[in-house]
């Protein structure tokens, strides 16, 4: 039975697992569920489920498949900065604020350079303020150290973190955000006015668990490893 099951499900998409599940709650007819199936192998497990489980227990089991389904999809929108465009919807600068604005438990944000004035820094400092675990890595050599310094005295009670260059040197200069290991924002745009009111920029919001936690769990690597450092408030 557990094997049928399973076989329906990966043999119908979400949307149709709805349709069926409304047919056989509307009167239990498993031929005018079937109806909406082309004839194969999906009628016939349909047909064992059903014999199985009942129009009513069937029914319920269908509207689960749906609502995993959809629970587990991976949701991406690019956002832009720079020129506005017909069809566009938030640019950079509305997208990272709501994100951030979401976070209830965590954020990381990795930038390389910044303006106090920006969207971005706003919407971190917000994050601060009620009580979210905020991180921010930051580049230590950018403007011989103050814009990193003026970011941590700008989000007072941010944890921060630098980076070890390798032998061959080289800068921080990823630009991500996670909210809560749950949806993650990686964009070729830094945290300033200029990167996100004048440069033309590209992103993507991804808000998949797995992708998420994965991208938070390379930068806690880094750290372990030693390649990311924690920044004292003096620094």
């Amino acid at each position: 039975m557990a094997e049928a099951l399973e076989k329906l499900a990966m043999a119908i998409s979400p949307s149709l697992a709805l349709k069926l599940a409304s047919s056989l709650e509307i009167d239990g007819s498993l031929a005018k569920a079937s109806a909406t199936l082309a004839v194969g192998p999906s009628q016939a497990l349909l047909a064992e489920c059903f014999t199985a489980l009942g129009a009513a227990n069937l029914a319920a089991v269908l509207r689960g498949f749906s609502a995993a389904a959809k629970s587990n999809r991976t949701d991406l929108r690019v956002v832009w900065s720079g020129p506005t465009f017909v069809g566009d919807g938030d640019h950079t600068t509305a997208a990272i604020a709501h994100l951030i604005d979401e976070a209830t438990e965590d954020v990381f944000a990795s930038t390389y350079s910044a303006s106090s004035n920006s969207a971005y820094v706003q919407s971190l400092w917000r994050a601060v303020a009620r009580g979210v675990k905020t991180t921010v890595l930051v580049d230590t050599k950018l403007n011989d150290g103050k814009t990193a310094a003026w970011i941590q005295k700008r989000l007072h009670g941010a944890r921060f973190l630098g980076f070890k260059p390798g032998p061959l040197g080289g800068v921080q200069h990823s630009k991500v955000v996670i909210v809560d290991s749950s949806a993650a924002f990686i964009t070729s745009a830094n945290l300033s006015e200029a990167a996100h009111e004048k440069n033309l920029e590209a992103g993507v919001i991804i808000r998949d668990p797995d992708f998420a936690s994965s991208v938070r769990q390379r930068y806690a690597s880094l750290f372990n490893e030693g390649h990311l450092y924690l920044l004292d408030s003096a620094s």
